[in-house]
């Protein structure tokens, strides 16, 4: 079994857009395992809200329009419900939901940054405080994104191939050098179709 001793603080290397681009892979690889069973009433609703969480992020680290932020969040939030119980499908549903937590904070940091300074009628601005709070998102953002990963690999049981991915990943876009952190960096194709290329992706039993 691979063994590796990456922190939080190694996703600091790489810039938002490629931190969640990251995520997204993580969430595409286990994406089957978070479904429930086929028969299960509620199964085409959470195929549905997956395909649309991993949308999100994928569309966060392209540098695309997110409108649907709060009702994509909303519809894989709710999808948790009907994996409780199943440990490896537990598992998958929260590598699904913490992308698009990341997704959000992310989006949220790059507002952040575009606020202006408070004018002051009577002089100076008064001291700007957006750009730390975007410093603190971007944070949760990144911590998001580690937990998905974690998740991602307890729910395939830390597979060689699942670590072996996960960190190429990781390499490809440290080397692709797409910014730095905390900012939101230079758009990334997370899919098989962009840069970091195909995915191995586990499959339900």
């Amino acid at each position: 079994m691979i063994v590796t001793k990456y922190t939080p603080e190694d996703l600091e290397k790489l810039p938002l857009r490629a931190i969640v681009a990251l995520a997204a892979r993580c969430a595409r690889r286990v994406e089957s395992l978070a479904l429930p069973r086929g028969d299960h009433p509620e199964a085409g609703r959470c195929r549905a809200a997956a395909a649309s969480a991993i949308q999100l992020a994928e569309d966060c680290a392209k540098g695309l329009p997110c409108p649907s932020v709060e009702r994509v969040v909303y519809e894989i939030e709710s999808c948790r419900v009907f994996t409780a119980g199943d440990f490896v499908r537990e598992s998958a549903m929260e590598t699904l939901v913490l992308p698009t937590h990341a997704a959000a904070t992310a989006l949220r940091a790059c507002d952040l940054r575009r606020v202006p300074p408070e004018a002051h009628m009577f002089g100076a601005a008064k001291p700007n405080p957006f750009p730390h709070l975007a410093d603190i998102t971007a944070d949760l953002a990144a911590r998001d994104v580690f937990a998905a990963a974690l998740t991602a690999a307890d729910a395939v049981g830390h597979i060689d191939t699942f670590i072996k991915g996960a960190v190429e990943d990781y390499e490809k876009l440290l080397k692709l050098d797409l910014g730095s952190y905390p900012q939101a960096g230079n758009p990334i194709d997370p899919s098989s179709k962009g840069p970091l290329g195909p995915l191995e992706i586990e499959e339900c039993e």
